[in-house]
């Protein structure tokens, strides 16, 4: 059965998707009902979503957005045995997840459904036994998710829930707490090194990260993976920046809102978009873009996980080169 997910932002009480109440339970207990039939030990997870028997040995992992889940998952290396068909405009430039896609692609990992469209009887057919979605994606289709197998659940900037959090409740819930330090360490070390290595290119430019519209305008967005790259580091932001609360929207008309940033990290996902941008004086006569200090990246950086984070930084880096 096929489930079209509505696009609309959950708002979280918890803050965080997963909480970290983890209690062992002997296999000897009831189990879920799921597709797995591994019969080895599980232990309780308390999620935003219920409480969940996972086994202490995972060995199988269906991913349902592709989003923050699957950065997640591949960082933590978990076996994933199925995934959704990207199919919003595919992205024609490389971005933070298209490695690792195409690796499980070659290791013959199957696309289930396209993405936003959850087909529940493609993810029984491959019985994993855990399942991993963004909080926003599972929760109106829970009930038969978790007759599959159990639902962990993470967060999205859209519900403010940082990565970081979903690494360390995941790891918790997973019993790979090791594994989750290194991973947030791993960005730290990062955002450390930008700092250090571009003190003063960051301290004398002013910068802004923006994604383009379809109808040729811009937004500014502080809670996307760029902007909080650009945060952690210490940027100096342009004005728009201070009207972005979280979000700003500028139209066409008036893009010159970006005037005053000299470097710009621009979330330009189609040919189709660079062309329009492009047929816009007031876009090309900006000085980041004039000056060709604007760095492509697309829609899909906005959200993800740990990868996605390395990736940004990676962006901002070039930013100040």
């Amino acid at each position: 059965m096929n489930f079209a997910l509505p696009r609309r932002t959950l708002a979280l009480t918890s803050g965080i998707a997963i909480s970290l109440l983890v209690i062992s339970c002997s296999s000897t207990e009831a189990p879920q009902d799921s597709g797995s039939d591994s019969g080895s030990d599980t232990h309780q997870v308390t999620t935003s979503l219920g409480t969940i028997d996972v086994p202490d040995s995972v060995e199988s992992v269906v991913i349902i957005d592709g989003r923050r889940d699957l950065d997640i998952a591949v960082a933590f290396g978990l076996p994933i045995v199925g995934m959704p068909v990207e199919v919003e405009a595919p992205p024609e430039i490389p971005g933070p997840l298209t490695d690792a896609t195409s690796t499980l692609l070659a290791d013959g990992v199957p696309e289930l459904f396209p993405r936003n469209t959850v087909d529940v009887e493609s993810i029984a057919r491959v019985a994993p036994d855990l399942i991993i979605g963004r909080d926003e994606v599972v929760e109106d289709i829970y009930d038969q998710l978790s007759a599959i197998a159990p639902v962990l659940p993470v967060g999205s900037t859209g519900s403010g829930v940082a990565w970081q959090d979903d690494v360390e409740a995941v790891g918790a819930a997973l019993n790979l707490q090791d594994k989750a330090d290194e991973i947030i360490a791993e960005y730290d070390t990062r955002v450390a090194e930008v700092k250090r290595d571009n003190a003063d290119a960051i301290a004398g430019t002013v910068v802004l990260p923006i994604s383009t519209s379809d109808e040729g305008g811009i937004s500014v967005g502080r809670d996307r993976s760029p902007s909080i790259a650009l945060i952690d580091i210490g940027a100096r932001f342009g004005s728009a920046w201070e009207a972005a609360t979280p979000e700003v929207e500028y139209g066409p008309e008036t893009i010159t809102a970006a005037a005053d940033a000299a470097a710009i990290i621009a979330a330009i996902t189609s040919e189709e978009d660079l062309r329009t941008m492009n047929a816009n004086a007031l876009w090309t006569s900006l000085p980041a873009v004039a000056n060709n200090r604007i760095v492509r990246t697309d829609k899909f950086t906005n959200d993800g996980g740990p990868l996605t984070a390395l990736w940004s930084l990676d962006l901002v880096e070039q930013l100040y080169a």
